[in-house]
């Protein structure tokens, strides 16, 4: 993961949030695809996401990550 990456960003936010070192959470490349998360937010070609949201469950979390780049964390409660 390259710093100030998006996938970078995200794990330092639920490893800051776990209160754990990055390293021992689950590899991102095993929830989503990190080539591709980045893609759909590198502005390079000018084809960035002009809108709309990314949303998917890590580490106990629903991430989301908005079209400025955001990274917002909910933590998912578990009844029982």
């Amino acid at each position: 993961m390259v710093d100030g990456s998006i996938s970078y960003a995200l794990v330092r936010k639920v490893a800051a949030e776990k209160g754990v070192d990055p390293a021992a959470l689950t590899p991102l490349h095993e929830v989503i695809d990190p080539d591709a998360l980045e893609a759909m937010f590198d502005d390079a070609d000018g084809s960035t996401l002009r809108n709309g949201q990314v949303t998917f469950n890590y580490e106990g979390f629903t991430v989301e990550i908005d079209h400025e780049r955001s990274v917002s964390l909910t933590a998912i409660h578990h009844d029982g």
